[in-house]
């Protein structure tokens, strides 16, 4: 595609008549007909208007197809978020089914924690390995794609929102489920009720993540585009790079106290694996958190 037709696409794509567009470029409508059409070529500062106005790079806009970049950009960012979406759910859900398993086993097994332990890392190291390639590869995508224009038609748009409660429900369902599980453990599940409630737990704090980033998904600008703008400045902003290491450091020790417990701190009796793990990790989220306020409100 010439620059003219990349010019008439993207303006035509923005809803844009050519008045307007000049308005906006501060030229006559006469000029981007011109410009449409072949017969003339701007000025460099109003190329790189073009440019910023759109989100596009020089290369595509005067050398290239808008109208297939797009496309490409298109079906590589659905791919990639349905697969982000997919990781992270597995990932954040395979952490906790480790801890379920743990629980379970410590429960049932009267070889102090052999068990707990090789269920506990058999699961847990998949999901944060699983976590941080998830990370890794949307930083990288983040990086080669900062601005995706939205593209999912109205009834895309439609059917997520649709589909959003249901994940919401029943999330909540599987939670509220682990409660009663916790309440009752004296009449029916006994020394299996942390495990049994820690897996539910997993299923339904999977379908919550899952549902969240389905419908974060569609909202390219809000969500996308804005966390690149947020991550740029993040990482020119040192309060957030203290945030970001001491909140390392902090889930790095709750990781370690629990290990402790694990294996040290037992006894040979009954465990609650799976109560102790959640004080631990949710009080390490609870400092970050307080952590990260602390540091907005104050500078270092």
């Amino acid at each position: 595609m010439s620059f003219g037709e990349n010019l008439r696409f993207l303006r035509t794509e923005s809803g844009m008549t050519q008045e307007q567009f000049a308005e906006k470029l501060e030229v006559t409508r006469q000029s981007v007909s011109k410009w449409e059409s072949d017969n003339g070529f701007p000025e460099l500062e109003k190329i790189l208007q073009i440019s910023r106005m759109f989100g596009c790079d020089l290369d595509t806009l005067l050398q290239g197809s808008v109208c297939e970049k797009k496309r490409t950009d298109t079906e590589g960012y659905d791919r990639h978020m349905n697969r982000r979406t997919r990781m992270i759910s597995v990932g954040v859900t395979l952490c906790i089914l480790g801890v379920a398993g743990a629980a379970m086993l410590d429960a049932l097994v009267s070889t102090r924690f052999d068990l707990a332990g090789l269920a506990l890392f058999a699961l847990v190291i998949p999901g944060v390995l699983i976590l941080v390639l998830s990370g890794i590869w949307h930083g990288q995508y983040q990086q080669e794609h900062p601005h995706i224009e939205p593209f999912y038609t109205p009834e895309v748009l439609a059917a997520a929102r649709r589909r959003f409660p249901i994940f919401i429900v029943c999330g909540t369902g599987l939670l509220l489920s682990a409660l009663l599980v916790w309440i009752a453990a004296d009449y029916l599940f006994g020394e299996l009720a942390d495990g049994a409630g820690l897996a539910l737990v997993a299923i339904g704090v999977g379908l919550l993540v899952y549902g969240a980033l389905d419908h974060a998904k569609y909202q390219v600008e809000e969500s996308y585009n804005q966390a690149v703008i947020e991550e740029e400045k993040a990482q020119s902003d040192p309060r957030d790079i203290l945030a970001g290491r001491l909140c390392g450091i902090i889930m790095m020790a709750a990781t370690i106290i629990f290990l402790l417990y694990l294996f040290l701190g037992n006894g040979n009796g009954r465990s609650d694996v799976g109560r102790v793990a959640a004080a631990v990790y949710a009080t390490g989220g609870l400092l970050c958190g307080i952590v990260s306020v602390w540091l907005k409100r104050h500078e270092p």
